[in-house]
C-alpha cells in the first residue's frame, strides 16, 4: 500500500526574480501536494513595464505548476510612513488571514523573490505560530526555508533606491527605546555584503552602538568575496566607525547553521560579559545574503525564544527597506544560482518513542 502523499504549503513572493520559481518547479517535479500562499506585494507605486512582465511571466508559470483553485493570493502593504513599521505589521496580518498551518504537513517560505523585511518576519511569524501550536499538543507541522543563492542575481536584482529610515523585524525591536535600559551597553552585528555602505550609515545613526562587530562572509564559494567586502567598506567601518580589526567575525556563507552558532555565541559571550552592567543591547543587521539572513534570525529567535534565552531579553533587527525597486540586470543564462533548503523545526524536534528508543538501545 502506498504512502499519504503529503500535504504541502507553499508561501512564495509575486516578484520579478529569475529565482521565484525555481522551488515550485522542484516540489512539482516530486509530484506534491501542493497548495500556495502568494505574497502579493504593493508599495503604492506603479511597477515598470519591464518587471511587470517579468512579474506576470513568473505567475503564468506558476499557474502551469499549481492548479489556480490551490494559489490563495495575500496582498501585503509594504514601507508606508517615515518610522512606521508598516511592512512587517501587515506582513503577520496578512499571514494571520490567509489559512490555518495546521493543516498541512510541510510549511514551505521560499524566500527567493521576497523584499528582506517581508522574508525574515514571515518565517519568524511561521515558526513562533508552529512552535505554539507543538507545545499546545497539536499538530507537529515542519517548517522550511528555501532560497536560491547567487551574489550576481542578488546584485542584479538590488537596483533602487532605499527609505530613509529603519524598520525592525515584529518581535525583535531591542528595547531600543527603553528608557529603564538607556544605560546599557549597545553592540551591533552588521552582516555585511557588497553595496551596504547606506544603509550602514543609516542604522548605525539610528541604533548609535558603543560596539560594533561586523560579521564577514567566510568562507565564500567566491575565495576572495570576504576581503573584497571589508575592502569595499574599509573607510566606512575603520574611519567613520572606528571598528577594531579585533571585533571582526566571520561566518559561513553557505552553511546558515554553522552561521547561526558564530553569531548566537558571539552575542552569548557579550550576555556573560556585560551582565555586571545591568545587561546590553544586542542588534544584527542582515546586509548580506537572503541563507545568511536566515541563520541571523534564527540566532536571534533562539536569544529570545529558546530554551537557553535571558527571561525578557530582546534582539534588535534593525533594517532598511528599498523605496522604490529598479529595473533588474539578471541573466538567467549566466545566474549560477544554487537552492538551499533549510529544516527549521518539526518532526525532528520530537522525543523519540519509548519503545523505539528501546529497540534502538537492543539494535546496538
Amino acid at each position: 500500500m502506498s504512502a499519504k502523499k503529503r500535504k504541502v504549503l507553499l508561501v512564495i513572493g509575486r516578484g520579478f526574480d529569475i529565482r521565484t520559481l525555481e522551488t515550485a518547479r522542484r516540489l512539482h517535479a516530486l509530484d506534491a501536494d501542493i497548495s500556495v500562499w502568494q505574497l502579493v506585494f504593493d508599495n503604492g507605486l506603479g511597477d515598470s513595464p519591464k518587471r511587470s512582465e517579468l512579474t506576470a511571466t513568473n505567475h503564468e508559470g506558476l499557474l502551469k505548476l499549481v492548479p489556480a483553485e490551490k494559489i490563495v493570493a495575500v496582498p501585503i502593504e509594504i514601507g508606508g510612513p517615515v518610522g512606521a513599521a508598516v511592512t512587517p505589521r501587515n506582513t503577520k496580518a496578512s499571514l494571520d488571514r490567509a489559512g490555518d498551518c495546521r493543516d498541512f504537513d510541510d510549511v514551505i517560505v521560499d524566500i527567493s523573490a521576497m523584499p528582506r523585511m517581508v522574508a525574515l518576519t514571515a518565517v519568524s511569524v511561521l515558526l513562533f505560530k508552529l512552535d505554539k501550536l507543538a507545545e499546545a499538543k497539536g499538530p507537529s507541522v515542519n517548517l522550511h526555508v528555501t532560497t536560491s543563492e547567487s551574489v550576481s542575481a542578488d546584485l542584479g536584482a538590488a537596483k533602487g533606491s532605499l527609505r530613509d529610515s529603519v524598520t525592525f523585524v515584529l518581535g525583535f525591536s531591542g528595547h531600543l527605546e527603553e528608557q529603564t535600559t538607556q544605560n546599557w551597553p549597545r553592540v551591533w552585528f552588521p552582516v555585511l555584503g557588497e553595496g551596504q555602505r547606506d544603509r550602514l550609515h543609516l542604522i548605525q545613526d539610528h541604533v548609535n552602538p558603543d560596539e560594533i562587530c561586523p560579521v564577514i562572509p567566510f568562507p565564500t564559494r567566491k575565495p576572495r568575496r570576504g576581503d573584497e567586502v571589508v575592502g569595499e567598506h574599509r573607510d566606512t567601518l575603520f574611519d567613520d566607525f572606528k571598528v577594531e580589526p579585533a571585533n571582526i567575525l566571520l561566518a559561513s556563507e553557505y552553511n546558515p547553521f554553522e552561521a547561526y552558532r558564530q553569531i548566537f555565541t558571539a552575542m552569548e559571550r557579550y550576555k556573560k560579559a556585560l551582565k555586571p552592567m545591568g545587561g546590553c543591547k544586542l542588534f544584527v543587521s542582515p546586509l548580506s545574503s537572503k541563507l545568511l539572513s536566515i541563520g541571523v534570525l534564527l540566532a536571534c529567535y533562539d536569544h529570545k525564544f529558546g530554551k537557553s534565552s535571558s527571561e525578557g531579553f530582546d534582539v534588535g533587527i534593525p533594517y532598511v527597506e528599498t523605496a522604490v525597486y529598479g529595473d533588474p540586470e539578471q541573466n538567467a543564462e549566466a545566474a549560477d544560482f544554487e537552492l538551499h533548503s533549510l529544516w527549521i523545526r518539526g518532526e525532528w524536534e520530537e522525543p523519540i518513542p519509548a519503545a523505539a528508543s528501546a529497540a534502538v538501545t537492543a539494535a546496538t
